[in-house]
């Protein structure tokens, strides 16, 4: 996947205010993506960081318990996004099965946790001698590369 130069800064700082956990400061950067395709490519790196580190702490591909119970602790983290634990992990579901969201995962929750979810794992998956901003850099080299 290439990572649009235009894209990724954007995706940095609405990745940013959800770490921050900021939902003034998310809101404005999500309304910062100018265009529908902005958004799309915004949303699908995301998405691609989300599923890069779900395989990377759990060396490959997560099972179902596996996915339950980060899906459990990110919508317990978030609290102030408001996920539940039920569509986050629905959402984490089909995302490491690579089944299309809808019907069951309604396209506005997309939006959200993909960036919330992706904010907290490189938030609390990270190295201990790393930023969450180092762990994206590793990431989106692994997803460019891939």
């Amino acid at each position: 996947m290439k990572i649009s130069s235009r894209v990724e800064p954007l995706v940095r700082d609405a990745l940013d205010a959800a770490v921050k956990r900021d939902f003034a400061k998310l809101d404005a950067a999500l309304k910062a993506f100018p265009d529908d395709q902005t958004t799309q490519q915004g949303v699908e790196l995301a998405l691609a960081v989300t599923v890069y580190v779900l395989h990377d702490i759990h060396q490959g591909k997560p099972s179902e318990a596996e996915t339950r119970s980060v899906a459990e602790e990110i919508a317990r983290a978030e609290a102030w996004a408001q996920p539940t634990a039920e569509e986050t992990s629905e959402f984490l579901l089909k995302l490491v099965s690579g089944q299309p969201f809808a019907p069951s995962v309604p396209s506005e929750n997309v939006f959200i946790l993909a960036f919330v979810s992706a904010a907290n794992l490189l938030s609390s998956c990270r190295r201990d001698d790393e930023e969450w901003w180092n762990y994206l850099d590793r990431a989106e080299a692994a997803i460019e590369a891939a």
